[in-house]
């Protein structure tokens, strides 16, 4: 048979895919097959409901994009409110109308959410608040779409790497780089999570691709303007995309543009000219929107810089309507970024990804390659992981602190797939150097350690099975809760994000107080729940659930004097009573209570 002919007959075509080009294939088709098979085990046993409240903020954003309601939501921050009353006042209008309007989205950029609307568009309407009847071993139906949406990605993300690989060391390397990444288990973590984390990955992948051909472009004898142009165009707008998706990743343009200064040759001046140009007006408009509704670039999610530090420990700056933030801040700024950095690179960085081929990146960059393209890459992404180990640090709330790294907090995770294919390549150049008597047993050292680094996955997706509800969140209840109330109704809760996506209602996120404090200054006197019974539009009910119940005793309940929502769910449950004077004197029982869920209402819309 001549080289591209195709096989005829039965013993050719044994012959093609035994020692033929249709091994290769062959062995393709295989890996996909257990890939899909492991994937479907993994989805059966492991995949649980969303957790992380930027997750369920997320989809609820895209359901409301998704049924043309624009970029609205139904999570309410007081700190939000504060910004927009402050820009009301600065417009002239008045600050009390802006509760009785659809409430502006101040914390997240739109890409993510748009990807979530076109999910959204795509399943049935009914889907999009459809609860499962058996709610301990199945999904809403919405979640399951957007891990399948996010598995998708993954796919990309694993094409990606494998092609990262091929073109930076060899086959053998992309295969061995892809089938690490399909084996790490926090990726499928992430996946099922609804975060934008995989998205990130994809749009990091695509700029290590950019930036590849922009180095080797610049190393060739004769570089092309037009090319190296064109390419860093693309790198720039991927950084503004990843802008757009999570504002942390504007901090990307500081290792990009000096990659790009680094490689342009006597073009670098104008390459890194458009390449600023194309990031800022990629961003400008979104910012300008932000600008426009609050008078701040980034809406609420500039302050979390602050959130955890002395001043706003917890959730306290998000839940201020009144936030007085004082000159010497930077100071409690600083020791928030030491104290994370050293948990950051104690725990977070050797393990990166969770998979150990994190071990042999760290150990490979002691031994540089001969090839001067792979080392100025692999210095990008060292780059890349010191800037957002500070911008991680810097950047890290309550979200982490209560909710574990599976949030979107979690910034040096979508480097981890360039991160393995380094990696790889360090390993396989060891392997080299091991003088083997028979090229059968490489193979299967090589299989041997990819089983290894894939154990944790393999281990996940064995009995026995997880349960698809994650408490606190009990969306039977929440949806229970929100059917007694007429439609319109204004939420409070401690867990606001989960009412809104399972609800759905909008909610207020508790405020720092129950009632005012006769001791404290003015400003801090109109901080409390009562501003919002005064308000145009009032709350009229309220939802508890045990996620106050869950916090630690001595710190929140005895000690801190700001937790009296925690105080006020402890009388509840046990004695059965409101404090004297609370204006919503409507308690929900039959059985809720007992399971450490009630609702306080305005009237008994039950009955």
């Amino acid at each position: 048979m001549t080289p591209g002919e195709p096989p005829r007959g039965i013993q050719t075509l044994i012959h093609y895919l035994e020692e033929g080009a249709g091994r290769r294939w062959l062995r393709g088709a295989l890996v996909v097959i257990l890939a899909a098979v492991g994937a479907g085990i993994y989805q059966l046993n492991e995949a649980q409901n969303f957790q992380a409240p930027d997750a369920m903020d997320a989809a609820q954003l895209g359901r409301n994009l998704a049924a043309g309601n624009g970029y609205i939501t139904g999570f309410i921050r007081p700190l939000s409110l504060h910004l927009l009353q402050a820009q009301a006042i600065r417009k002239g209008s008045d600050p009390r109308a802006v509760l009785t309007q659809p409430h502006p989205d101040l914390q997240s950029p739109p890409v993510y959410p748009m990807l979530l609307a076109a999910v959204f568009k795509v399943i049935p309407e009914s889907w999009g608040t459809q609860l499962p009847t058996d709610e301990f071993r199945k999904r809403p139906a919405a979640e399951a779409a957007i891990s399948v949406a996010n598995l998708v990605l993954f796919a990309f993300v694993i094409g990606l790497v494998w092609w990262l690989g091929t073109r930076l060391f060899d086959a053998t390397a992309g295969a061995v780089s892809a089938l690490v990444t399909l084996g790490t288990e926090p990726f499928w973590r992430f996946a099922n999570a609804g975060l934008p984390t995989l998205l990130l990955m994809v749009f990091g992948l695509v700029l290590l691709h950019a930036l590849l051909g922009f180095a080797r472009e610049a190393a060739s004898p004769s570089p092309r303007a037009s090319r190296l142009l064109l390419l860093g165009a693309a790198a720039a707008g991927v950084v503004g995309v990843m802008f757009l998706t999570q504002y942390s990743w504007g901090w990307l343009g500081i290792p990009v543009l000096g990659f790009l200064l680094w490689h342009g040759g006597a073009w670098k001046g104008r390459i890194v000219l458009l390449a600023g140009l194309i990031i800022v007006a990629v961003a400008t408009p979104w910012m300008m929107r932000n600008w426009h509704l609050s008078g701040t670039p980034f809406g609420t999610a500039g302050f979390a810089v602050f959130s955890d530090t002395e001043a706003f420990p917890g959730d306290r700056i998000e839940r201020s309507q009144y936030p007085i933030i004082e000159p010497d801040i930077a100071i409690e700024v600083f020791r928030k970024v030491v104290r994370n950095l050293r948990q950051i690179v104690r725990d977070d960085l050797p393990r990166l990804g969770g998979n150990w081929m994190t071990m042999f990146f760290l150990a490979g960059l002691i031994v540089p390659f001969q090839n001067r393209v792979l080392n100025h890459l692999r210095f990008f992404v060292l780059a890349v992981l010191v800037t957002f180990t500070l911008v991680q640090a810097g950047g890290r709330t309550w979200l982490t602190t209560n909710f574990g790294p599976v949030t979107g907090e979690n910034l040096l995770i979508v480097f981890a797939p360039a991160v393995f294919v380094f990696g790889t390549g360090f390993l396989l150049t060891l392997l080299d150097h091991v003088e083997w008597p028979a090229l059968v047993l490489r193979r299967m050292a090589l299989t041997g350690l990819i089983l290894v680094f894939s154990a944790p996955f393999l281990l996940a997706i064995m009995p026995p099975r997880e349960f698809a509800l994650v408490e606190p969140y009990r969306p039977a209840v929440i949806r229970r809760f929100a059917s007694f109330s007429p439609p319109g109704t204004l939420f409070m809760s401690d867990i606001p994000w989960a009412v809104a996506w399972y609800g759905p209602r909008e909610a207020v996120w508790t405020t720092l107080r129950v009632s005012e404090d006769p001791k404290a200054n003015l400003a801090n006197r109109r901080e409390d729940f009562f501003t919002f019974i005064d308000a145009r539009r009032p709350v009229q009910a309220i939802y508890i659930s045990p996620y106050w119940g869950n916090q630690p005793f001595h710190s929140r309940y005895m000690m801190d004097p700001d937790f009296e929502w925690g105080r006020l769910y402890r009388d509840v449950l046990v004695k059965g009573s409101l404090p004297t004077g609370f204006p919503l004197r409507e308690v929900v029982g039959g059985g809720f209570i007992e399971a450490g869920h009630f609702m306080i209402a305005a009237k008994r819309w039950w009955n």
